[in-house]
């Protein structure tokens, strides 16, 4: 079995929190054609939309201005090295994606310049940013594996659903601390924990997934 080994590490800056979210994002991840990154504050999420044309339009919440900023990306970008979306009026860096080390890397980059810029009080001014990444960013080597092993199970036709004859309609969708996988016909659902090692262990092993 072949599996598409395109992949970006996708994080955003929640305006409320100050975290920034990230999940590894795979081809198999667009299949669905549109799903959520959510914060774990629940009060932002980032859009993805993949459009009839192979195109990826992101709805990226922002900092400073009181509608989110709306992009619309080729594949080639998206699944590129690096890529951050600043915002037009501040120019704080929104989100980025890419390769993880590169992500990792700018964001780090980011943070510091923000917090020069800020000045004497940062914590305080960006909701303890950096303090709220550190808590809530999932391990994404955790995501990674959980979504390449979704993807071999749909791929093997081991993903059950309340559908008759096993004809569901999936998709995945990424949160802060696991993956919901729902088939869009009977809309039956079930989450895959990745927010740790342990947590996600028994289902790493696993040769069906059955939602209900």
């Amino acid at each position: 079995m072949i599996i598409d080994q395109k992949k970006t590490a996708l994080s955003y800056r929640c305006p409320s929190c100050g975290a920034l979210p990230t999940s590894i994002i795979t081809a198999f991840s667009l299949s669905g054609n549109h799903f959520k990154l959510k914060c774990s504050c629940g009060k932002s999420e980032l859009n993805i939309e993949k459009l009839p044309d192979e195109k990826i339009r992101l709805t990226v919440p922002c900092v400073a201005c009181p509608s989110p900023h709306i992009h619309t990306l080729s594949q080639s970008v998206f699944f590129s090295d690096l890529f951050i979306i600043p915002c037009s009026l501040c120019a704080i860096d929104l989100c980025f994606m890419g390769r993880e080390d590169k992500v990792a890397s700018a964001i780090d980059h980011s943070n510091k310049e923000i917090l020069m810029a800020l000045g004497n009080n940062p914590m305080e001014a960006l909701g303890g940013m950096k303090g709220e990444r550190e808590e809530t960013l999932t391990d994404p080597q955790i995501s990674e594996v959980v979504a390449y092993v979704i993807s071999e199970l749909h791929d093997e036709g081991k993903i059950y659903c309340k559908c008759p004859d096993n004809d569901g309609e999936y998709e995945c969708t990424m949160y802060n601390d696991y993956i919901m996988v729902k088939c869009k016909k009977c809309k039956a659902s079930t989450t895959v924990p990745t927010d740790s090692t342990i947590a996600a262990h028994d289902f790493l092993s696993a040769d069906s997934l059955t939602l209900s």
